[in-house]
C-alpha cells in the first residue's frame, strides 16, 4: 500500500512540485497552507509522513511540530531556508525526525523520507517471555498491544508515544547500562545531530516525573556520568 504524505507549506507552487514529484514516486500526497489547516488534516486523516515547513503564517513549524509530536509519534521532516545547527537542535528538541534545508534535490528529500518510514516501521518487539503483550516493570504494567501503562493499582501513567517507546526500550534492557548514543541511534535512528540536542534527555525527565517515586533522585532510570543511563533490573 502507498504512503501517504502530509505536507504543510504556505509556498503553494513549492506544494504543487512536490505534490508532482512524490505522486511520481508511487506516494499518496495532502497538501496545507497553514499550520492551523495542516493540524486539522493530520488529526482528521491517517498519515505516514509531514513534511513541515518552519514557516508558517499563522503558527512556528517548530512549534506545530511540538503540538504534534504531544500527540503521535508519526514520522516528521523540518524544511527550512534556514541551515544553521541551531535551528536544525531545536526542531530535534521539538520531536522532528529530520530536518532538511531548502532548496534541496528531489531524490535527496526521497531518501530521507524512505529512512525515516524504516526507523517508524522497525516496532520494538515485546520480549518473548511477555505474556499477551504485557511487560511488567518496577511496579509498572506495560501493555504492549494497547499502547497503555498503569501502575500495579491499575493507575494509568499518561505517556507520550516517545516516552512509551522509551520505557518498552528500559524494560527490555533491565539491569543493564545503556550508553547514550546506543539508545539514540535504537530510537531515531543515526541522525547525528540529535547526539547534540538535548531530546533525549528531555523525554528521560520527563518519563521520570512520571514513574519514580522522587523524579529528583531516581531509582529506575539512573544517571551514569560520561556514560548515559543505568535501568533498574
Amino acid at each position: 500500500m502507498n504512503k501517504t504524505v502530509l505536507i504543510v507549506d504556505d509556498d503553494k507552487e513549492i506544494c504543487e512540485l512536490l505534490n508532482m514529484f512524490l505522486t511520481l514516486e508511487k506516494y499518496n500526497v495532502i497538501s496545507a497552507n497553514t499550520g492551523m489547516e495542516g493540524l486539522d488534516k493530520f488529526r482528521s486523516d491517517k498519515f505516514d509522513v509531514i513534511l513541515l515547513d518552519i514557516s508558517l503564517p499563522d503558527i512556528n513549524g517548530q512549534q506545530l511540530c511540538k503540538l504534534i509530536r504531544q500527540e503521535s509519534d508519526i514520522p516528521i521532516i523540518m524544511v527550512s531556508t534556514n541551515d544553521s545547527v541551531s535551528d536544525k537542535v531545536i526542531c530535534l528538541e521539538y520531536g522532528a525526525d529530520d530536518y532538511i534545508s531548502k532548496p534541496f534535490e528531489n531524490m535527496e528529500l526521497i531518501a530521507r523520507i524512505k529512512a525515516v518510514l524504516r526507523r517508524s516501521d522497525k516496532h520494538i518487539e515485546v520480549n518473548d517471555d511477555s505474556e499477551n503483550g504485557i511487560i511488567n516493570f518496577q511496579g509498572l504494567k506495560i501493555d504492549y498491544s494497547e499502547r497503555h501503562v498503569t501502575t500495579h493499582n491499575n493507575i494509568p501513567v499518561n505517556l507520550t508515544p516517545k516516552e512509551f517507546e522509551l520505557l518498552v526500550y528500559f524494560a527490555k534492557n533491565a539491569g543493564e547500562t545503556l550508553n547514550r548514543d546506543t539508545i539514540i541511534e535504537d530510537l531515531w535512528g543515526k541522525n547525528t545531530l540529535y547526539r547534540w540536542s538535548r531530546s533525549l534527555d528531555v523525554h528521560i525527565q520527563n518519563l521520570r516525573q512520571k514513574i519514580e517515586k522522587n523524579p529528583k533522585n531516581p531509582s529506575i532510570i539512573q544517571t551514569v556520568s560520561g556514560i548515559g543511563y543505568k535501568i533498574a533490573k
